[in-house]
């Protein structure tokens, strides 16, 4: 009798919830995407339960959060993947329960169909407005270097291959002259991009790939004093990076529509619940941030932390 009355006080909870869990609590990266998704939760009288872990490479953890939510029978999962295979076992297990699976901003190894949709990053557009962005910044010709590469990380790839295809066809003058693997400590990554710099010292340019590569070079550059000289251009957006936009220690950053990410995915499943057809995968532009856009509002929407004022 017990175990009824739990049962059925838990279950209209649960149908009406959505669980999203994205890479991590810890930065403000997924903010705008908590916006999103608590903004279509609104419109579509869904719940959002959101959590994550501390650390986006505490892999365990991420994969504890996806495994609760479907022990839990929530409605619909909307995971960010940190790794491109640790996750595998637990989408496919949603998936067999029949709840409805939105993987955002990174892809898996598993087809889309049967529940299982893409909101991604367009990761070949980011490289090749970083790219393009350093050409215009060097008229064309100079050397750069490229920080932050993760074999494991698809992501780090596709945009590593595309600023280096578009050098090359638009931009042949510019060499890209050292590519560096990053780490998710900061401080690793100021030693790493202080070496690169006193190794190469013509380099004109620094393009990260992440968020922490960005941050590390920034503390380098700064504590080098040559901030001003070598240009740096980042990939993913964080409130201190933008700060450092408007001073003009960093160049710009191409930042994710993390907001809509979030947003489209808590429709999407919304409306696989009402039995409608959803794209199966949804690739979204990301925007070059420079101190001239900055203070645009699809741009300070894009980079919203309060996720709990209306968008």
């Amino acid at each position: 009798m017990f175990f009824c009355l739990v049962t059925c006080a838990c279950h209209p909870q649960s149908s009406r919830t959505i669980a999203v869990i994205p890479g991590t609590t810890a930065t403000e990266f997924w903010e705008a995407a908590h916006g999103g998704a608590e903004a279509a939760g609104s419109q579509t009288g869904f719940r959002i339960y959101w959590n994550a872990p501390t650390r986006e490479d505490d892999i365990e953890r991420q994969i504890a959060l996806v495994q609760r939510a479907i022990d839990a029978e929530y409605a619909g999962l909307v995971v960010a993947p940190t790794n491109y295979l640790a996750l595998v076992g637990s989408v496919r297990q949603a998936l067999s329960k029949h709840i409805p699976t939105v993987v955002i901003r990174s892809s898996l190894p598993i087809p889309p169909g049967q529940g299982l949709s893409y909101i991604l990053n367009d990761d070949q557009e980011t490289g090749r407005l970083a790219a393009t962005r350093v050409g215009m910044l060097l008229a064309g010709k100079g050397q750069v270097a490229v920080l932050g590469l993760d074999p494991s990380r698809p992501t780090s790839i596709l945009r590593a291959r595309a600023i280096e295809v578009e050098l090359a066809k638009s931009f042949p003058k510019i060499s890209v002259v050292e590519k560096r693997s990053g780490s998710s400590n900061t401080g690793e990554v100021q030693q790493i991009a202080q070496e690169i710099l006193t190794e190469k010292p013509s380099l004109d340019a620094i393009i990260t790939l992440d968020v922490t590569a960005t941050e590390g070079t920034w503390a380098a550059l700064a504590a080098l004093r040559i901030s001003k000289r070598v240009k740096l251009i980042g990939c993913e957006q964080e409130l201190d990076l933008m700060a450092g936009i408007r001073h003009g220690d960093i160049d710009s950053v191409i930042a994710e529509n993390t907001y809509e990410m979030g947003f489209r995915a808590i429709q999407a499943i919304a409306a696989q619940k009402r039995g409608e057809p959803v794209p199966d995968k949804i690739e979204l532009k990301p925007v070059l941030v420079t101190k001239v856009n900055i203070d645009k509002d699809e741009v300070q929407r894009m980079l919203s932390v309060n996720w709990r004022m209306p968008h």
